[in-house]
């Protein structure tokens, strides 16, 4: 799973959070749902610095970054 700047299109699903506005493609709605979410954080860890998307579910771990790009 990865994270991308987009505009939305017709079959997203669009979530709400705060100010910002989510898109999820729908065949990643089944994959989220199964993985107990989604969670996207920052991380800056010396080289590593960007957005990563995790599910909640601990034994998903981790599902991709944008790297640094995204930021």
């Amino acid at each position: 799973m990865g994270m991308a700047l987009d505009e939305p299109k017709e079959q997203d699903k669009t979530f709400e959070v705060r100010d910002w506005t989510f898109l999820m493609d729908p065949e990643m709605e089944s994959a989220a749902s199964q993985g107990g979410g989604v969670y996207v954080d920052f991380v800056e860890d010396g080289f590593r610095r960007g957005y990563t998307v995790q599910m909640l579910n601990s034994n998903a771990g981790d599902c991709g970054s944008c790297g640094g790009g995204c930021g």
